[in-house]
């Protein structure tokens, strides 16, 4: 509302401030135990429609009040929201603050779970959840039901940002145990997902925008504010004539998607296109309105203090303020900052070491806007104009200037020949590649492939050189990759002595892409009984690592090779070769190579000092006459059913009532059962005699490691004349490290069960298991059935 001061708004009673947290909460739960989409939109849709209906009651004699739905809006998509800076906040640290402010033992169970979250672990949460793995230690000593409203959240947000960018870490922890105090442990699940951005509701930011409003998610693409958003289109029977880019809002660029070669004639309509160089730098748009001056990047964070908000401060405005034509009131530039070098008078590639963003006034190196695009000037919009006008304005907006402002040259073609020719020019320049845009497009905010094309030598097959590196460390996945490894860390050998195999490697790279989820799973199959965590006080003679270290590591005699593409080889400490790769994905399994059979040190060294590094070194040659190769179809196969046998099934414990707490956070995994005694009357037993009941019901390939208190109730026939107690797996957690093998608590009794490679595998078999608060108390099958 104009004219109406900050005070003045936050004075005034909102929603967010009576709204409770725990009902986003509740709401947040729901949508992301729901598996449609549609019920996801639901329930979404009803909090809204809640939320504006209180709206309208609580500003009835106001309506034209800034209230909106935005304090809830930024904690239900907090990646977008760009007010509050940033937590400076990851799992690492919050384990430790938890772990601090609840005085746990720093050995304990319950700090390793929330140490080592990403590790395999039992029913508690997902591997890879820090999230949930925190609510299953928090629910117990949290309150049932929290009293924070969402507003009192954002300030805690709030709080937490300001403390941490002046960092005062004291004053974050005591945040941290304020909010403990007031809130429940469903509470901080998401908090903590709000924390670390990672919101896992199964649902995009476009399908939440599109659930308040249906042009909502239009109208953040040009402005990128989540609050002018929900103060806009507060009112859902409100429409937008007209959404366009402002002056000062950031909004998302327009993309381009990769494009076929052999097909580019055809997409750009067989038509006359440009082609211009793919630049490798940072995707900056310029808002410049007189001597006012704003930066922002492609996911609209601000960089205006390191470039320059009027021409007398940062590392760009001074030297282009005076390069605008007089005529030049306003306008809005899209383009790419560079790093220009004056000595060589070249453009650094963005793997180099060097940070666009951060360049200093005593740099070699001097920051350089490369512009391709204008979308205002003097208050003219020329998003709806085509891209051939568009270029003709802007080079009517300044002059360039050398190693400082220039225009990116655009180049008229027809033929697929002429592109070949273009990209072949772009491997010989070390140059990323080019671009193909069609003169005709209107420029689109964060759309992609309407009619802008890139090019790049590794999209194309046989232009670059392929890497044989051997896996020698994992690291656990999060999300749908959780429990399993998801990235790899790769080395190069040492030249062995001749006749001899290489003894020690060099780490060279991280690798977390370029695999489908069932090769991921294969690979995982094939090295999972060979990790070993990785320690480093006592790290493995073998394998040399720099500032980048593995969770877990594999001897390089049981691994494999893999083949790798990537862009190029660019300088790096934290690998022990001082080099990376950039953009690195895994191509496949050397299955025909052995393990010491990996590219040593001398031949990177070779590729290296070959091309400066890019590994794009030969040309494309395409015969106009060649056909193009057709994918063979693949038959189509018959869909299983798929189903559950009746002995894994879960039961229906609903009609069976506790009697005793005996077995108090005792978790249960009854693997079979007998004649005498099925395994579901065996559950049943269990389920009158304990107070928190898991159990494993899937046909697993390998017991999981049991992070708790777990009795491995598996029944066993008697051997000989006597019954043997069963083995149990007691106080089987990870301690200080990811990968840990988990202890056997034996009975006094011997040669019952042993754990190998993970699965359980019975020497002898049984009906009886151990307490695992006193393990002379024994249990048998009997006993469990009784009354059921």
């Amino acid at each position: 509302m104009e004219g109406r001061s900050k005070s003045d708004a936050a004075a005034e009673p909102s929603v967010a401030a009576q709204v409770p947290f725990l009902h986003l909460c509740t709401t947040l739960e729901k949508i992301q135990k729901s598996k449609l989409r549609p019920d996801k939109s639901k329930i979404l849709g009803d909090f809204i429609e809640s939320w504006r209906k209180f709206h309208a009651a609580l500003h009835e004699s106001n309506p034209k009040t800034v209230d909106s739905f935005y304090p809830a809006m930024r904690l239900i998509v907090p990646p977008f929201e760009r007010e509050r800076m940033a937590y400076g906040i990851k799992e690492s640290m919050l384990a430790k603050l938890y772990i601090d402010v609840l005085g746990l033992p720093k050995n304990g169970p319950e700090a390793s779970k929330l140490l080592n979250y990403r590790a395999p672990t039992t029913s508690q949460g997902e591997a890879g959840d820090f999230a949930g793995m925190a609510y299953f230690v928090l629910k117990k000593r949290c309150t049932s039901q929290g009293n924070l409203s969402i507003k009192e959240v954002n300030d805690f947000l709030d709080s937490v940002a300001i403390n941490n960018a002046s960092k005062q870490k004291d004053l974050v922890k005591k945040n941290l145990l304020h909010l403990i105090t007031q809130s429940s442990a469903l509470e901080q699940k998401w908090l903590i997902r709000m924390i670390l951005k990672d919101m896992k509701l199964g649902v995009s930011k476009e399908t939440v925008l599109q659930v308040f409003h249906p042009d909502a998610a239009e109208l953040y693409n040009v402005n990128t504010d989540l609050k002018k958003v929900c103060q806009q289109l507060h009112d859902p029977s409100v429409s937008l004539s007209e959404v366009s880019i402002e002056l000062f809002s950031a909004f998302k660029p327009m993309l381009a998607a990769v494009a076929n070669i052999r097909n580019v004639e055809k997409q750009m309509g067989n038509s006359p296109f440009f082609i211009e160089t793919k630049l490798d730098g940072e995707r900056i748009q310029l808002h410049k309105d007189g001597d006012v001056y704003k930066y922002f990047s492609r996911n609209a964070f601000e960089y205006t203090q390191q470039f320059g908000g009027s021409p007398l401060e940062g590392s760009l405005t001074p030297y282009i303020h005076n390069v605008f034509k007089s005529n030049i009131v306003n306008c809005i530039l899209d383009g790419e900052m560079m790093a220009f070098n004056p000595t060589a008078e070249t453009f650094m590639q963005k793997g180099s070491k060097f940070d666009i963003k951060r360049l200093m006034d005593d740099s070699e190196l001097q920051t350089c806007f490369c512009v391709f695009d204008v979308l205002l000037v003097n208050n003219q919009k020329l998003g709806k104009e085509t891209l051939k006008k568009r270029y003709k304005i802007l080079q009517t907006v300044f002059t360039p200037v050398k190693g400082r402002i220039h225009v990116v040259p655009k180049t008229e073609v027809r033929t697929m020949q002429e592109v070949v020719g273009a990209l072949n020019d772009a491997i010989d320049y070390r140059e990323e590649g080019i671009m193909v845009k069609d003169p005709l497009s209107i420029y689109k905010p964060d759309k992609r492939g309407e009619g802008w094309l890139k090019i790049k030598p590794e999209y194309v097959d046989g232009l670059m050189d392929e890497l044989d590196l051997l896996i020698v460390g994992g690291y656990w996945g999060k999300g749908r990759r959780g429990g399993m490894m998801s990235h790899f860390l790769c080395a190069v050998a040492e030249a062995p002595k001749l006749g001899e195999k290489p003894s020690v490697f060099h780490s060279f790279c991280r690798i977390g892409s370029g695999y489908t989820m069932k090769e991921l799973y294969d690979l995982g199959l094939k090295l999972a009984k060979h990790w070993k965590v990785y320690r480093k006080n006592d790290p493995p003679a073998s394998i040399l690592c720099g500032a980048e270290r593995p969770e877990v590591y594999i001897e390089p005699c049981n691994s494999v090779i893999i083949q790798v593409k990537a862009a190029e080889i660019v300088g790096s400490d934290m690998y022990k070769t001082n080099c990376t790769l950039r953009f690195p994905r895994i191509e496949k399994i050397r299955e025909d190579k052995e393990w010491h059979q990996c590219m040593t040190l001398a031949e990177l060294d070779e590729f290296r000092s070959k091309a400066s590094g890019k590994l794009a070194s030969r040309h494309l040659h395409i015969d106009n006459d060649e056909p193009q190769k057709k994918k063979r179809k693949l038959p189509v196969k018959p869909k299983k059913v798929v189903g559950i046998i009746d002995h894994f099934k879960p039961q229906d414990l609903s009609g069976v009532s506790k009697e005793t707490d005996m077995f108090e956070d005792v978790e249960f995994c009854i693997l079979n059962g007998t004649e005498d005694h099925p395994k579901s009357e065996l559950e049943k037993g269990v389920a009158r005699r304990t107070f928190h009941t898991c159990f494993y019901n899937k046909p697993f390939k390998r017991l999981p490691v049991l992070s708790r208190k777990v009795w491995v109730f598996q029944m066993w026939r008697y051997c000989g004349s006597e019954p043997r107690t069963g083995h149990l797996l007691r106080d089987c957690w990870r301690g200080e490290h990811a990968c840990e093998e988990p202890d056997f608590v034996e009975s006094t009794r011997r040669g019952l069960g042993v754990l190998a490679g993970g699965v359980l595998e019975p020497e002898k078999s049984g009906a009886m298991a151990t307490s695992p608060h006193d393990p002379h108390v024994s249990l048998d099958a009997g006993t469990l059935c009784q009354g059921v």
